[in-house]
């Protein structure tokens, strides 16, 4: 099965999707700042990166930035609660392969993992 990190600093959103996430049968682990991320993405492997675009410690962009500069090619679904479409592009272009609008509907955050895992079903 899938391995899954949320980094979201909203620890009820975080709970929300990584509860969610358990019952559709990830693995996952969930951290709360840029740093921690970044930690993560450093020591752990993962086959998916659920990302806050605006983290405490280091913003979410940047950590995209950083993990595709130094290789890192696991997909990226980042979320953001910026609507502007020059929010999406700058995610889009530091690396993000999907740019999610928060609030969002659980199933289409499913849908958008499965969809970036390569899965069908």
């Amino acid at each position: 099965m899938a391995r899954i990190l949320i980094a979201e600093d909203d620890q009820f959103l975080s709970d929300q999707i990584r509860q969610w996430l358990e019952f559709e049968k990830f693995i996952v682990d969930a951290v709360y700042t840029g740093p921690e991320a970044c930690e993560h993405l450093q020591f752990e492997s993962y086959d998916l990166v659920v990302l806050d675009g605006h983290l405490p410690g280091m913003d979410g962009i940047d950590i995209c930035k950083k993990f595709r500069a130094d290789g890192g090619t696991t997909p990226i679904l980042m979320l953001s609660g910026r609507d502007q479409a020059k929010d999406k592009q700058a995610g889009l272009e530091a690396g993000a392969n999907d740019y999610l609008l928060k609030p969002f509907h659980l199933k289409d955050l499913s849908a958008r993992v499965r969809k970036l895992l390569g899965e069908t079903t």
